[in-house]
């Protein structure tokens, strides 16, 4: 028996904390980044750290986890979508539409927007960039223009009052168990959701498996274009929910909701840890990155800064994980050599 082989039966099994710091390793950076936010707002602003206010983070930032959760799957197939406000934006337009003038039941509007955005995302964004061949890039900027200018003929460019529909108000800004936000749970829900498939079916397997190498899998058999259109279905029917949530907890559905979602949205995908290229990423990772997004944000509310500020921060923190994103791949291939 040779000494390296020796060497592999006298191995020490991995301890506890190895463990632990080998699954905490791909979400380290921004984990340890939210930590000291928290603790930084903590100090500085009293009213941060109280239950209250932890509550409304997760209620003011329930639609920002749902899509970034759908942009997730987007992303790891290697393809993009900045259709997501728009399609929010027309998802709350037409709610208000069917509850309104044709006096859709709120049970019965709800799904049928739902099942209409995920039919426009296979369709026209799946269905142009996979079976046609088109950049995502160039049709979802297509369609963020395309929905945002239905949202505005739709509703003639005013805004509708929902106030009066329990339903859609109690989606958006309704609570169970004295205080816990329903559109938190539902975010939850959806995360969960998500992770179970991503993680533990064969469906979630395949997106990796496209994300990583399409041609490969291609050449195994797997229907690469219709996994694709898939993930774009998913996307656009969670910014349908998203655009529900919020004509609820505005108890108004307006078309110019939701601007900048996409970006806020991309920015918490990669910050958490979900590649550009495709085949990595995972969803509590995206749930980190869209909590930093909302600590921040209700951290500069309750500091009084300026709401201006928010959007520069975003815009930084989307740079600085696409700069972070090049940085992991160029290593990655580095050690790959």
């Amino acid at each position: 028996m040779s000494s390296s082989e020796l060497q592999i039966e006298h191995r020490p099994a991995a301890k506890p904390w190895s463990r632990s710091a080998e699954a905490v390793g791909p979400y380290s950076g921004v984990l340890a980044i939210l930590l000291l936010l928290c603790v930084f707002f903590t100090i500085t602003q009293p009213k941060f750290a109280t239950t209250g206010n932890l509550l409304t983070i997760l209620e003011a930032n329930a639609s920002l986890i749902v899509v970034s959760v759908g942009l997730t799957f987007v992303m790891i197939v290697g393809g993009f979508d900045l259709s997501i406000g728009g399609v929010s934006a027309l998802a709350g337009v037409l709610l208000g539409k069917l509850v309104l003038a044709a006096g859709v039941a709120d049970a019965i509007a709800i799904p049928l927007i739902i099942v209409g955005a995920a039919a426009f995302g296979a369709l026209v964004n799946g269905g142009l960039i996979a079976r046609v061949g088109l950049s995502f890039l160039v049709v979802t900027l297509g369609t963020m223009a395309l929905t945002r200018g239905l949202a505005l003929l739709v509703s003639g460019g005013s805004t509708q009052s929902l106030y009066d529909h329990e339903v859609i108000r109690w989606l958006g800004s309704g609570q169970v168990l004295g205080s816990i936000p329903v559109p938190a749970l539902i975010a939850v829900a959806v995360l969960l959701v998500a992770i179970y498939v991503t993680r533990y079916t064969g469906y979630g397997r395949l997106v990796y498996a496209v994300g990583g190498n399409d041609e490969a899998s291609r050449l195994a058999g797997v229907n690469v274009a219709l996994i694709r259109m898939s993930t774009y279905s998913i996307c656009a029917a969670l910014a349908g929910l998203a655009g529900i949530l919020d004509a609820g907890r505005l108890a108004s559905a307006s078309p110019d909701a939701a601007v900048g979602l996409e970006l806020s949205a991309a920015a918490a995908v990669l910050l958490g840890g979900t590649a550009l290229g495709g085949g990595v990423g995972t969803m509590l990772g995206t749930l980190l990155g869209a909590l930093f997004l909302g600590v921040l944000s209700n951290g500069l509310i309750i500091a009084s800064i300026s709401v201006y500020w928010q959007g520069v921060v975003t815009g930084c923190v989307l740079i600085l994980s696409l700069l972070a994103d090049r940085l992991r791949r160029r290593r990655l291939a580095t050690s790959g050599q």
